[in-house]
């Protein structure tokens, strides 16, 4: 079974790579802090904002065990690295985006393996710790990257965001 920490470890250097754990502008103009958007989680960010800095690192792994791990299921996927990745793209994209290219990267070593509906449910989690993990985490890179290219596709403006976003798939 994957763990938490190693998996917010690798998001955090994505995220904060400093762990300054301090509030800044992001790409939207919105505040964020270690990935916390203010437009996602206007509450949750604000709160932890509020926080003093010793205790901000403590809060940032709450939520996102909260709001991510746990509800996701990901700590039952056997491979750290999917998981890893998965909790990754869950923050940087959405939680059903996320789930929707693993399940894409599945049917490519498996054809109709799983339904691409976006959900992690027991099918999908079970066809996860089925098929070989490097396969896998080849093919769910593979969708990462082409989905970051049809972003830019749809809106060029994005498009000086791309070899961030790229970096952070091929990791």
């Amino acid at each position: 079974m994957s763990q938490f920490q190693p998996a917010l470890d690798y998001l955090l250097d994505n995220e904060d790579p400093t762990r300054s754990y301090k509030e800044t502008v992001d790409n939207n103009g919105g505040r964020v802090l270690a990935g916390i958007n203010s437009k996602s989680f206007p509450a949750d960010e604000a709160r932890i904002a509020t926080l003093p800095l010793p205790m901000r690192a403590a809060a940032v792994a709450r939520f996102y065990d909260d709001n991510f791990w746990t509800p996701m299921q990901l700590g039952f996927i056997d491979s750290q690295g999917i998981a890893t990745r998965v909790l990754d793209e869950e923050v940087n994209t959405g939680k059903g985006e996320a789930v929707l290219l693993l399940q894409r990267a599945i049917n490519t070593i498996r054809a109709n393996a799983v339904e691409a509906d976006g959900k992690m449910g027991p099918k999908t989690l079970s066809v996860v710790n089925a098929v070989d993990p490097q396969a896998l985490l080849a093919a769910y890179r593979q969708q990462r990257l082409s989905y970051y290219d049809e972003v830019v596709a749809k809106h060029p403006g994005d498009e000086k965001y791309l070899a961030d976003w790229l970096a952070r798939a091929l990791k």
